[in-house]
Formats: C-alpha cells, structure tokens, sequence
C-alpha cells in the first residue's frame, strides 16, 4: 500500500503541502499543467529551492492575475470543481475538503455553510493549492494519508476580518478530536486550508508508521518563527512484508458509533449520511429495526478513523435525535488499493485496483462517477462503459 506521511515540523498549508509533493516525488511540470483543468486562467506558479532555518526545502508562490471578487462562497467553488476536466476522484476530495473548511467557518459565525464568504485572492490560491495537492498524492498513488499531531502557536493575528487568537477559530474548529500540542512561536503555524486537508485525508494522527521510505520532501512556508516553517512529507510503501508473503491485505483499526433511532422523520437521514461522509467517515449505514413497544426504527453505523471520533459525534448529537450512541474499535483488514486512469472509446476513466500482490490484481472498480459522466454525454448505457473500462484495465495490467 502506497502512504504518505505529514511530519509537521512546523506547520501546514496547502502551499507547503503541494511544495512537499512536488520534492517528494511529483512531478512539478506534469503538475502545474494538470491545474489548467480548473479552467482558470491567469494564474502563475513559482517553484523555487530555498533554505529556512538550516533546511533546504521548496516554495511555492501563487500568483493571480485573473480578476476577482472580492469574495467567494462554498457553490462558487463546488460549481467551479464541477465544471473542471478534473478526474472525478480529485473532484470529489477537493470538494470535501471546502465542505468541511466551510463548515467549520460557519459553525464560529453562527451562520450557513452556504453563507461563509471566502477571501477574494487568497480564496483563489487556496483552491489552486489544495486542487494541486489532492493530484500530486493521486499522481504518487497514495492509498493512505497519516499525519503527525498539530503544532499551535500563538497570537494575536491581524486578519482582514480584524484581530482573531492563535489558532484561528475556524482552525481551532477543524482541529477538534485531533492531537495538537503548542510551540513558543508568535503566529500561525496551521492555516485554515491546512488543517482542512489534514484533518479531511488523514486516516490517523501519530507517529511515523512502519514503512518503506521511497521519497522525502520539504515544503517551505513564508513565515519565520523560532522552529522552522516547513512541512516534510514520507512518501511510500507500508506492510511491503505482508504483501510479498501473500497476506491478504493489511491491518486497519476504526471505530464503529452506533445508534438506534424511531423519533426521527426519515427523510433527514439522507442528509445526515451526507454531512458525516462529507467529515470524513469512511462508510455510514442504516439498518431497519423494530424497537421497544414494537415501534419500527433505524439503526444508524458509522465506521471512521479514531482521530475523526469528536467530529462525527458532534454531527450525530446535533442532527439527530439520539440521546446517546454506542462507539468501539475494531480491527479490520484491507485489501491493498491504487487507482489507474484507462481510455475508453468515450472518454477518461478511472479504475481502483485490489490486490494482495501488486502483480495479481483481485478486483477492480471503475469510477461510478466517471461512467456516468461519459454516459450522459454519449448516450451509452453505463453499464457498457462500465464493462469497456474494466477491460480497459485488464489490458493495461496485463501489458
């Protein structure tokens, strides 16, 4: 299994994030080009090697030259990503990690996601590098994200909205259920889009998991504080023993929140599936129930990472009606996963491959998200696309 792991040394943003890949391994040129499926024109981006605090590392600078509003809000950006040639995967990652940014800056203003209004330039920039970011770990393959705990400084910051403490309040929101600890360094270490892509892609907060080390790189920040404003990034390999013994697949913990329900008007569910996927559950489902007095009810299961537990419960007391849940850790095992892009007669799909052995693949999925696409703009079935790009994929694995 592909992973990537996020030492933040000294912080997190999308910046250093997307600066880190791009020394770990992604190809910078490759992915610069592919940020033009936004359809956003008149940006510019500067990679440049610098040395901060004693560490050789990248930078990334943004620039846009394009006009702008003065602000954006959340369906500007869901209807920009919708728009984009971008792989459905990206879409769908980059569009969770706003939904939560979003949310977690409406929750501090008492207000709607759909009300949170985003900074004109910095909105834009923040797009291009969580967008660049999402592809470079799809252009490494990575399966899994793991991230070190959170480094807090202090403040206050001078903002464009006024002063606001250290960590800003939509960040500190984000940080909930996750691991922090504080730094002797006056500012912000963790931006709001850093923490939204942490806390959105990373499966656990911890140490460094065993792995095979494959490419290390460093992200640059534009601050100076006492510790130094960088981001180091492990890219590679985890259970590589496990693989090549023919063990079938690899060891996972998760927790299952449990909860029954019959008070609630079922058309909310829908919604509620929505908002914790949207937190970063790994799987939610409802199971028809008879409870106390005969009384018809459902049983809503939630399976997500440890660290996502403080999120989703929230999200549970608040949209339901439960007065309580059940929550334990099991240990579950997965099947060694990675996604390829195929070419079928009607456009660009993308297929995820299972395998225990990376050369005997077990399963594959083409992209529902895909297929309807090309579906709906060829007038096929979709389950002829969906056939013609698995098939795609046996070719490709077998060439």
């Amino acid at each position: 299994m592909n992973i990537a792991y996020l030492d933040c040394v000294g912080g997190i943003s999308g910046e250093m994030l997307l600066a880190a890949l791009m020394d770990g391994g992604a190809n910078a040129r490759e992915l610069i080009s592919q940020l033009n499926l936004l359809h956003l024109s008149g940006f510019e981006v500067r990679v440049t090697e610098e040395i901060k605090g004693g560490w050789r590392g990248i930078r990334l600078l943004f620039s846009v030259d394009t006009p702008f509003r003065s602000s954006y809000q959340l369906g500007d950006v869901l209807g920009l990503i919708a728009s984009s040639s971008l792989p459905a995967p990206i879409k769908n990652t980059v569009v969770r990690i706003f939904e939560r940014l979003a949310c977690a800056e409406a929750r501090v203003r008492g207000i709607s996601p759909r009300e949170v209004c985003f900074e004109g330039g910095q909105f834009i920039k923040s797009v291009l590098a969580v967008t660049g970011s999402c592809l470079a770990l799809f252009m490494l393959q990575v399966e899994r994200v793991y991230c070190s705990p959170l480094p807090v400084g202090h403040g206050p910051l001078i903002s464009a909205g006024g002063v606001v403490p250290v960590p800003a309040p939509a960040t500190a929101e984000l940080m909930r259920g996750v691991p922090v600890y504080t730094v002797d360094a006056e500012g912000e270490l963790v931006t709001a889009d850093g923490a939204a892509i942490a806390t959105t892609l990373a499966a656990e907060f911890g140490p460094l998991p065993p792995m095979q080390i494959a490419g290390i790189g460093y992200g640059i920040g534009a601050h100076s504080f006492p510790v130094p404003n960088l981001l180091r990034v492990f890219v590679g390999k985890k259970d590589i023993q496990g693989s090549s013994t023919g063990t079938p697949g690899s060891d996972d913990t998760v927790l299952v929140i449990e909860t029954d329900i019959d008070d609630m008007n079922p058309e909310f569910f829908p919604y509620v599936d929505h908002l914790l996927r949207q937190a970063g559950a790994l799987d939610v489902f409802l199971i028809s129930t008879i409870m106390k007095k005969g009384r018809p009810g459902t049983r809503l299961t939630v399976l997500c990472p440890p660290a996502l537990e403080e999120a989703l419960l929230g999200i549970i007391f608040r949209e339901t009606t439960t007065l309580g849940v059940r929550i334990r850790q099991e240990r579950r095992r997965v099947l060694n996963r990675h996604q390829i892009q195929v070419q079928t007669p009607w456009g660009q799909v993308g297929v995820k491959v299972a395998y225990v052995e990376p050369d005997n693949p077990l399963q594959l999925s083409p992209e529902y998200e895909d297929c309807r696409r090309l579906a709906g703009s060829s007038g096929r079935p979709i389950q002829e696309i969906y056939h013609a790009a698995r098939q795609a994929a046996l070719d490709k694995l077998h060439d």
